[in-house]
Formats: structure tokens, sequence, C-alpha cells
């Protein structure tokens, strides 16, 4: 988040579209400043609630500019196009995606659950041609836009699969040597079926929201998963993600299942 104006808490900046955190009332003074400063922003719109709902999404206001809708938006040398209001992406993870693609193997078999609009795994998939990646996505409009991306992005080494996570453990069964789970508030859920997509060796990068310092009882459960299930776990490591609120942070962990 990056501070704009004093009547503004911040702003986060999908290209051509800016989506300010303010009050109603100083919203179009903010907003009228933004674009004089900032020929590359079209549109500015207002947070209009919480993320929230199976899809993720969030309602946005619109306050000044071009009232439009559509985000494109450049990261790590990849561009992505989607409705903001109908499909989720956080600009707070580039740092994590572009981390993540640079572990990867050329010549790797992908399953990113919960794929979005398709940034991990378009931006694995360009980096990376031989790889084969899996997206797979509940929301039908963040799936439409990923296949849309995956077009723009020159990356026919992708594949969009539209649906629940566990419609396809058995398409995917044994099929990955690395799992993404991007899915903070609900990973857990799909640890089984990430487990019958693993092949004999497969890397996990699992997602969680916790509290501050309490990464460490995310990692304990892991182990205990995969030890009932007579599994070998190894972590590879952890770091904080991003800030989610004042007591609590996203975290990614890394580990090695065989």
């Amino acid at each position: 988040m990056k501070k704009t104006a004093r009547t503004a808490r911040g702003y986060d900046l999908y290209g051509n579209i800016a989506v300010i955190d303010a009050p109603p009332k100083s919203a179009k003074t903010v907003a009228r400043r933004m674009l004089s400063e900032n020929g590359n922003i079209e549109t500015v719109l207002r947070k209009g609630g919480a993320v929230k709902g199976r899809y993720r999404t969030r309602r946005f206001v619109y306050v000044a500019g071009k009232k439009n809708y559509i985000a494109t938006y450049r990261e790590n040398g990849c561009v992505f196009k989607f409705d903001i209001r109908r499909t989720f992406f956080s600009t707070r993870l580039a740092f994590e995606r572009k981390r993540i693609s640079d572990l990867v193997k050329d010549g790797e078999r992908v399953v990113v659950m919960f794929g979005g609009v398709g940034p991990y795994s378009i931006e694995i998939a360009k980096q990376y041609r031989n790889c084969e990646v899996i997206s797979i996505e509940l929301n039908p409009a963040a799936c439409a836009y990923a296949r849309e991306n995956a077009r723009l992005n020159k990356t026919p080494n992708v594949a969009v699969e539209h649906g629940s996570v566990e419609k396809f453990e058995e398409k995917y069964a044994g099929f990955a040597d690395r799992i993404i789970m991007p899915l903070p508030n609900g990973a857990a859920r799909f640890l089984t079926s990430a487990l019958l997509m693993c092949g004999r060796r497969c890397t996990i990068h699992y997602y969680a929201f916790c509290k501050i310092g309490g990464v460490k009882q995310e990692i304990s459960a892991l182990r205990t998963f995969f030890a009932k299930r007579k599994k070998k776990f190894k972590l590879l490591g952890y770091r904080t993600a991003r800030p989610y609120s004042a007591r609590d942070v996203e975290v990614a962990v890394d580990f090695m299942v065989s």
C-alpha cells in the first residue's frame, strides 16, 4: 500500500486502474489529484467492502476518470487483463509470484490450485517453455480471463481447468512435480487433493493466514497431516508473504512430500 494524500489511507495500482482506501467524502479530491499527477492512471475506484464469497470478490465504487473496471496490469514481464469486480487479484503478491517462478525447474509439471486469472501459472509457463502448467479455478469469469491471458502472453503450455480442485484429483493423480496452493483462507481443506496429485517427490507451496509469529503452528499441523498418511515431510523454508491486518499475516510455507 502506498500513501497518496492525507485524506487517503493508501491505494493499489492495477495498471490503468487505481483503487483507493479513502472515506467517501474525501475520495473525489484524492482521485482528481492522482489523475493529474499520474498519466498512466485512467480510472480511480474506491473499495466498497471486504473480499468475500466463494470467488473472493470485492465491491468497488467508481470515483473519477474513465468509468472502467477492466484492468490491464503488467508484472514480471507478463500482462494480465481482468475485471476487478468479478475476479480476485492481489498486486501485493508480485514478489511472491516471482520468488516461486524462480524456484521452478524447466520441464517440471506444475499444478496451480485456485489459479485465478493466471498470474502464477503464466509467469511460470512464460519463463520455462518446457513446463506443463495446470491452472485450476472455480470462478468461471477468472477462468475466461486466464485463458485470454495465456493467449496474450503466448503461453500454450498453460491449461486452464474450470471447477473445484476435487473434480480434477483423478485426472491429475500422481502428475505434479510442484503444487502451488495460494488460498490462505482454507487451503488446508485441499491437502488431500494435493497429496493425490503429487508425484513421487513433489514440492508444495502452501499459503495460510496466521497470527504474527504463529507460522510454527501451521508447520506443525502440516507435519501431522502428512505423518498420519505415512508420507515424508521435509520443510524447505517459510516466509511472510504479506501483512494482512494489525495482528495477522499471510505466510508461505515451502515443503517437499515424498
